[in-house]
């Protein structure tokens, strides 16, 4: 069995990322989060904006910010078809403060349905882009 999961993020416009990662890999399902050991099961799913998180090696830990997508888990390699990604140098955290604020102020008047739907998940992006941030300084 292999020791290492490889990952791959890719949106309509590019190839985000590309790496062997250490141990495991955190997504954030459809459902919740979930993780990929080595050897895991073959599945796909969807994903919600969110936290992409994964160890470049033992002692480090980094992460991205998927808006949405899939996630296909075949033969120690995930793939993570995204609607967009951003890396943690890619992101203005203080436009990411004003969209959180803005995302959240909007929420409580979103019409019930796919209108509050989309509100949550603009709430949960930019919050996972702060979080990002901070998390990979």
């Amino acid at each position: 069995m292999a020791e290492t999961v490889r990952l791959e993020v890719v949106t309509p416009d590019r190839e985000v990322l590309a790496v062997d990662t250490e141990e495991v890999v955190a997504l954030p399902g459809g459902d919740g989060l979930f993780g990929v050991l080595p050897g895991h099961c073959p599945f796909m799913t969807t994903l919600s904006p969110g936290i992409v998180a994964y160890l470049k090696d033992k002692d480090h830990e980094t992460a991205l910010v998927v808006a949405g997508g899939f996630a296909l888990v075949q033969d120690d390699k995930v793939t993570v078809l995204a609607e967009a990604a951003e890396l943690p140098g890619e992101i203005d955290l203080e436009a990411a403060r004003r969209e959180l604020a803005d995302a959240q102020a909007a929420l409580p008047t979103a019409a019930a349905g796919e209108a509050e739907a989309a509100a949550r998940d603009r709430v949960a992006l930019n919050e996972s882009r702060v979080e990002v941030v901070a998390r990979c300084r």
